[in-house]
């Protein structure tokens, strides 16, 4: 977006965001320059990497994907707003993975909707949706699962 290139030890906020009328797509931008940078439509999520070496970089993308994942599902709860939906599927799958990837912990079963998780980090508890998954709400959705689960 500032048209510059990432060099090693430059921290980029990423954002994950829903345009009105496009699908949902991603932006990273200099941490310096992101103030500057209005996103034109809904946030649905954000976390900031620092750039590494490329050696350094491919030894620590498997935890730093994992850590992204956590962040993501964790900033999804930052603001309740949900106009398409889209948050609420995203939700449900994240928690699905980071069950998986004992991040997060099912509390009891699900009921009204609703599965219980406990971050086992933070000991916070998170409310997920826990309706049958849909095709085309997962197609919604699916370059931001691109991004995170590649």
């Amino acid at each position: 977006m500032s048209g510059e290139s990432f060099k090693t030890g430059d921290r980029v906020v990423c954002v994950v965001y829903k345009p009105e009328g496009l699908p949902i797509d991603r932006v990273d931008v200099l941490a310096e320059h992101f103030a500057r940078h209005a996103l034109a439509g809904v946030e649905l999520g954000r976390w900031v990497r620092e750039v590494k070496e490329r050696a350094e970089e491919e030894r620590e993308a498997r935890l730093q994907l994992l850590a992204t994942r956590e962040e993501f599902f964790l900033s999804l709860y930052a603001d309740a707003e949900d106009p398409s939906g889209e948050k609420a599927v995203l939700k449900q799958l994240l928690a699905l993975l980071l069950e998986r990837k004992r991040v997060l912990r099912a509390l009891g079963r699900p009921s009204g909707g609703v599965q219980r998780y406990l971050h086992v980090r933070t000991r916070e508890e998170f409310d997920v949706p826990a309706g049958e998954l849909v095709p085309e709400e997962v197609a919604r959705v699916q370059s931001a699962l691109e991004m995170l689960v590649a």
